[in-house]
């Protein structure tokens, strides 16, 4: 992490109670996952077949509890390991263009900024303009909300061309968000199930576009070649068939608001995040005028209060 601190302005708080961004490792989805892996490594399973279940329950699983219009036109559809294959197959391919981000944004992006990107700008600091770049993530990082600009953003990056990445890691710890994925702009939404099961190390997420683009992601995704994670995938259709998509939302709706009752922080749409706007806890400042706290792993009890 401290390589992250060097090339980002996000603090070093991971071994902080509230720190970071965690899903719950709770007993009940903890023993689906590894009955899952077990059954997996069990039985012969068709390659193929695994990955069109995984893809194909995760575009019907991930907005179930949303209003996502136009996600349907998004046809093209791949297994990556989590987000971040993604966020690597964007970089390289807008690589001469100028990086646009959002103060608070995920560590990842931040470091690509520090380590390859000297042509950046701040999205609040600059006007959108042709050339430029954006990836953000919705709900937003640093909140857990949708941001309020975002439509905006959008429609300035429709009129000059500007193509976007939209990262939906957190939709899934959140429930009954409305975002417009029908602007042109939009090449790429992506998202994982590392936020909403406690299967991060298995690196599990999707990447959908609406025409098909052939990068690396689309030739290890053919059909007859999958040379994807297919265990990953096979736990990541298991779970979400056993899981709903609000499951992490209502079971931990109560604690969240508890949690968020006792720290004076305001409850986040993300269910896992407590957000402080009165600076009580500049500990967990990504950059903005508030901070987040993460109470994910104070419920499995994996840190004290």
């Amino acid at each position: 992490f401290i390589m992250t601190v060097r090339y980002t302005n996000l603090p070093d708080n991971k071994d902080q109670p509230f720190g970071g961004a965690y899903s719950v490792h709770d007993v009940f989805t903890v023993n689906h996952m590894n009955w899952l892996i077990r059954e997996f490594t069990s039985n012969e399973h068709d390659p193929d077949q695994i990955r069109e279940d995984f893809t194909n329950f995760y575009r019907q699983w991930m907005p179930s509890t949303h209003k996502l219009y136009g996600l349907e036109k998004f046809t093209e559809a791949c297994f990556t390991q989590g987000t971040t294959e993604s966020f690597a197959q964007f970089y390289i391919r807008y690589r001469n263009k100028r990086l646009r981000l959002a103060h608070g944004e995920y560590f990842y992006h931040q470091m690509m900024h520090g380590l390859w990107y000297d042509n950046f700008a701040w999205i609040s600091e600059e006007e959108i303009e042709e050339g430029d770049v954006v990836l953000i993530s919705v709900p937003f990082s640093d909140t857990g909300d949708v941001p309020s600009y975002l439509e905006n953003l959008l429609i300035d990056c429709d009129e000059k061309n500007v193509p976007v990445m939209l990262d939906l890691a957190y939709i899934n710890i959140a429930k009954g968000l409305t975002i417009d994925l029908q602007h042109p702009c939009i090449e790429y939404v992506v998202s994982s199930l590392s936020k909403v099961f406690p299967v991060e190390n298995l690196r599990i997420g999707i990447r959908l576009q609406r025409k098909k683009f052939e990068d690396q992601l689309y030739v290890i995704n053919e059909k007859g070649y999958n040379y994807i994670n297919l265990l990953s995938a096979y736990v990541g259709a298991g779970m979400m068939r056993q899981f709903t998509a609000d499951h992490i939302y209502d079971t931990y709706k109560d604690a969240q608001e508890y949690h968020c009752r006792m720290y004076n922080v305001d409850p986040s749409p993300c269910v896992y995040f407590g957000i402080d706007k009165l600076n009580q806890y500049p500990t967990y400042n990504r950059g903005n005028d508030t901070n987040r706290l993460c109470f994910s792993r104070i419920w499995d009890g994996r840190m004290n209060e």
